[in-house]
C-alpha cells in the first residue's frame, strides 16, 4: 500500500471539511474534502472518500429527504472507513464509526417507513482538534 503520509494541503482540507460537517453543512464538507481526495492515494484517499460519502448521505437525509440515497451512501462510506486505523490523521474513527452505524440503523428504519423522518438529533460530529 502507498505511503500514508498525506499531501501538505490535506490536513487543512480535512479540518475545513470537518468544521463544515460539524455545522451540519454536509455538502460543503463534501466539497472541502473532494479536491484532496482527488490527489491522495492509499488509506488517506479511503478516509477522505469515506467521509465524503457519509457527508453526502447526511445531505440526502437532511436536505434532499431521500432515505434510499442516505442509506446507500452511509453504507458505502462505512465500508471505506471501517478497515482504517482508529485515528487516521486525527480523525476519531473509533468514536465516529459507531455513531454513523447508529444513524444508518435509524436511516434504515426511516427508509422502511418505521420512522416518519431522519432522526437529526443523532447526527455525529467529527470534532477535530487543531
Amino acid at each position: 500500500m502507498p505511503d500514508p503520509t498525506p499531501l501538505p494541503s490535506t490536513p487543512g482540507a480535512l479540518r475545513r471539511g470537518a468544521a463544515l460537517f460539524d455545522e451540519g453543512r454536509f455538502w460543503d464538507a463534501h466539497e472541502a474534502w473532494e479536491e484532496a481526495w482527488l490527489e491522495e492515494d492509499g488509506e488517506v484517499r479511503l478516509l477522505l472518500q469515506g467521509l465524503i460519502q457519509v457527508a453526502a448521505g447526511y445531505h440526502k437525509a437532511t436536505v434532499q429527504l431521500q432515505p434510499n440515497g442516505c442509506v446507500k451512501l452511509l453504507r458505502s462510506g462505512l465500508t471505506k472507513l471501517e478497515p482504517l486505523p482508529p485515528a487516521l490523521l486525527g480523525v476519531p474513527l473509533a468514536r465516529f464509526i459507531p455513531e454513523v452505524q447508529r444513524t444508518l440503523t435509524e436511516a434504515c428504519r426511516w427508509q422502511s417507513g418505521e420512522l416518519p423522518s431522519f432522526p437529526r438529533h443523532l447526527l455525529p460530529t467529527l470534532a477535530l482538534d487543531g
